[in-house]
């Protein structure tokens, strides 16, 4: 062999291998990449779920402390809520409420354009039938209030999940109130 075929092989070798470890090493730098990438849509989305479940136990609190204040269900109105975003109906016998937020927490109006719609609240005030209070002539309703998330957070498919869900009771009557609840 000649010397000069020797060197040139030589170097054939180092360059095919300084390849192999290059191609070795983006594809390393690349997994790692995706990896870090998913942590931190995870670490992103954990926080906004956190935020949205402190956001929703806020509204959710305030409509029934704002239900819970009206000293019978019938005076119940939109005049209570912010009249220009929530959507109140009574039925005669309860009512029901909705508000819808953007992805700001921002109430929408609701003759809004649908696509903005981020949040729902959603709240049921209803005759409860089976009530210890109902024996002394006061009557006992129930309030549920769900907060959902319409939009579903980055890299997951669920479209509509339940942030929260609180559920109480409360006797309306002439003189006094009483109260149980319960949240989930």
């Amino acid at each position: 062999m000649l010397p000069g075929t020797r060197v040139r092989k030589t170097l054939q070798t180092r360059s095919a291998f300084a390849l192999a470890e290059m191609i070795l090493s983006v594809t390393v730098l690349a997994a790692l990449a995706g990896f870090s990438l998913i942590m931190f849509i995870s670490a992103k989305n954990n926080n906004t779920k956190s935020y949205d479940l402190y956001k929703a136990m806020s509204h959710a609190t305030s409509v029934i402390e704002t239900i819970k204040g009206v000293s019978h269900p019938d005076l119940l109105s939109e005049a209570h809520f912010q009249p220009e975003t929530a959507v109140l109906s009574s039925n005669g016998q309860g009512a029901t409420l909705s508000i819808y937020f953007d992805q700001d927490w921002v109430p929408l109006p609701p003759d809004s354009h649908q696509t903005k719609v981020c949040y729902s609240l959603q709240a049921e005030l209803t005759p409860w039938d089976m009530s210890p209070c109902t024996q002394t002539g006061f009557q006992t309703y129930s309030i549920k209030v769900r907060v959902l998330r319409l939009m579903p957070y980055a890299l997951e498919k669920d479209e509509a999940q339940e942030i929260i869900s609180i559920e109480t009771l409360k006797c309306y009557g002439p003189h006094h109130t009483c109260t149980k609840g319960a949240i989930r």
